[in-house]
């Protein structure tokens, strides 16, 4: 996927170190990671509700600008796209969460005005600068989450 990602990997997080632990006992983590997919796209779309990125602050207002030439006020939401291609990809060891849209890494990260070239016509593209609106990553209540989600999974019947 190109755009923006979030990769639950094995790091030495607490929830790296419990995925690894997990890692090392079953070798196949397909389905914890689909659960944790599923919970990261829910656990997603309510930040889009609410405009927040993963540490709860809010994201950057439009600009006036921004607001004269867009349809509506939503903040990154005109269409919908962006929300809706929210996507996970899962292996036996790797989840990989987000979108497969370029502009995506741009709503994620920010960009600075003309970082992209211009038009043909000589204008920056994007024609100002456009803050960072954090939308992927994990809020402590996700940590929380992911870490029951591996618990749940190891604690589950053995044999079914």
């Amino acid at each position: 996927m190109a755009g923006a990602m979030l990769d639950v990997t094995l790091d030495t997080s607490q929830v790296g170190k419990a995925l690894d632990d997990l890692a090392d006992r079953l070798g196949d983590l397909t389905t914890p990671l689909n659960d944790i997919g599923e919970y990261l796209q829910i656990s997603t779309d309510n930040r889009f509700r609410q405009k927040v990125a993963p540490d709860g602050s809010p994201w950057a207002p439009l600009s006036p600008v921004t607001l004269a030439r867009k349809k509506g006020s939503g903040i990154l939401r005109e269409k919908g796209t962006l929300q809706d291609t929210l996507r996970r990809q899962v292996t036996s060891t790797e989840l990989a969460f987000g979108t497969d849209r370029p502009y995506g890494a741009v709503h994620q990260f920010g960009q600075k005005k003309g970082a992209s070239g211009t038009t043909g016509k000589g204008r920056s593209i994007p024609w100002g600068d456009i803050p960072a609106r954090e939308y992927l990553g994990l809020s402590s209540d996700d940590e929380t989450e992911v870490l029951h989600i591996i618990r749940e999974y190891i604690a589950g019947p053995i044999g079914s």
